[in-house]
């Protein structure tokens, strides 16, 4: 367990790692996408310049005639190794070059009028859909002009050249719904197998408790079962260690004592060991019913007597069942299945026990004023080898297994078993009967 606990312990930490490794991963991506992002937005608002100044000169010539605006432009590269004519990165320069020359051909045309800087912002937006930015809002004010009524815009502050005062300012929608867009398959991959690894932790701690709780309960057992058996061993071996030193063969009367209690305890030991082997999934999946006739008032009486006689405290049972009530069933288990619920509410009960057995046609229901059973354990009463504890030790000698034998029994009859209980007002049991049906 030590073991298991230090790989687990390592594996969980690798997978932090992993996970904030992930998150750091994600927050670079993001930041990386938005830059470009916001590159694209300066490059359109640039060719947007551009577009506005052509308009103006086209308003300016009455939009009567075709007009040229020449620009000069030299593009420079270089001969790579593979022989081809590299000028990839000049490019970058290309807009930059003719918002120079346009903004040097309305500095000097005169009959060009000033920028309509909401024609600029429409032209703006429509560059911007064609690299699939959709903004809901775009404002352009020259630099400088108070903007307070539109804060919480992201803004960029536009020049002809770097390094030379910004001629006006763009705000527009923030990008982070687009950028979001952007990574959305690896956002929904990684929080998919984000969570996957939660559940699989999630799983595999689950089932560890289980089998911790499992691991417990046999040990459990296993100590139960030796205390149990070393009482009727000792009493059996105490009583041939007397017939071999004392032996007296003459003394016919004490020698028959002493089988007759090595008998019992072996016979006891016997049906211990039988119940035991009777736990076995497999035995209850082949076992076969004797299913009968069975009437339901004499082997309640029976039980009861039995349990009576050999309480250690005083023990009323009422008994309200009709005497013609009959179910089909196997006697023998049907028996032994109100044995060990009777048993139970002696053994689980204060001073003086009070136990109330009711049955029709439908049910038989066996309620206690016993010490009860908290809502935490109640799930699991049925479970082979759970026992309810106080603190940390057992209150009550045995194995844990009556009430799982009761759970099987009664689902082979085709019936079924409910229980409420309440600690401190008692406990009930309900056996619902699931009469004349085919078996």
């Amino acid at each position: 367990m030590k073991r298991f606990r230090t790989i687990t312990i390592i594996c969980l930490s690798i997978i932090a790692i992993l996970v904030t490794a992930n998150f750091w991963y994600m927050h670079r991506l993001y930041e990386s996408i938005r830059m470009q992002t916001l590159r694209t937005v300066k490059e359109c608002v640039r060719r947007a310049d551009v577009l506005e100044i052509i308009d103006r000169k086209a308003l300016a010539s009455g939009l009567k005639e075709d007009f040229s605006i020449k620009v000069g432009i030299v593009v420079k590269g270089e001969i790579d190794s593979g022989g081809n004519f590299d000028f990839i990165h000049e490019m970058d320069k290309v807009n930059q070059t003719m918002s120079e020359e346009f903004h040097s051909v309305e500095q000097t045309d005169v009959t060009i009028p000033t920028r309509n800087y909401n024609r600029l912002a429409l032209l703006l937006q429509n560059e911007l859909k064609n690299y699939g930015i959709k903004l809901n809002r775009v404002a352009i004010v020259p630099f400088g002009e108070n903007a307070g009524q539109i804060k919480g815009l992201w803004h960029i502050d536009f020049s002809i050249t770097e390094g030379e005062p910004p001629l006006y300012t763009v705000y527009f929608s923030p990008l982070q719904k687009h950028v979001l867009r952007q990574m959305a398959g690896i956002l929904a991959t990684s929080s998919a197998v984000l969570a996957l690894m939660i559940f699989l932790i999630w799983y595999l701690l689950h089932w560890v408790g289980k089998l911790r709780s499992i691991e417990q309960m046999k040990d459990d057992f296993t100590h139960n079962m030796t205390h149990e058996l070393k009482t009727p061993v000792a009493v059996a071996y105490s009583a041939a260690d007397s017939m071999l030193r004392y032996y007296d063969q003459s003394d016919e009367v004490r020698n028959k004592q002493f089988l007759k209690i090595i008998m019992q305890r072996l016979s006891f030991l016997s049906g211990m060991i039988e119940n035991i082997l009777s736990m076995s999934m497999e035995r209850f999946k082949a076992m076969k019913l004797s299913i009968e006739n069975v009437e339901v008032k004499p082997i309640v009486v029976e039980v009861a007597g039995m349990i009576e006689l050999k309480a250690d405290k005083p023990v009323k049972i009422d008994i309200e069942i009709p005497d013609n009530l009959s179910v089909m069933a196997d006697s023998l288990h049907f028996g032994n299945v109100l044995s060990n619920l009777i048993d139970n509410a002696v053994k689980y009960s204060e001073d003086t026990v009070n136990i109330k057995i009711m049955a029709d046609n439908n049910s038989i229901v066996i309620a206690d004023n016993g010490i009860g059973i908290d809502k935490d354990n109640l799930p699991y009463i049925f479970d082979k080898f759970y026992r309810v504890t106080s603190g940390d030790r057992y209150e009550v000698g045995g194995y844990g297994l009556g009430l799982f034998y009761v759970k099987q029994i009664v689902e082979l009859l085709g019936w079924s078993i409910d229980v409420t209980s309440k600690p401190g007002v008692g406990t009930k049991f309900t056996i619902k009967f699931k009469n004349n049906e085919e078996r």
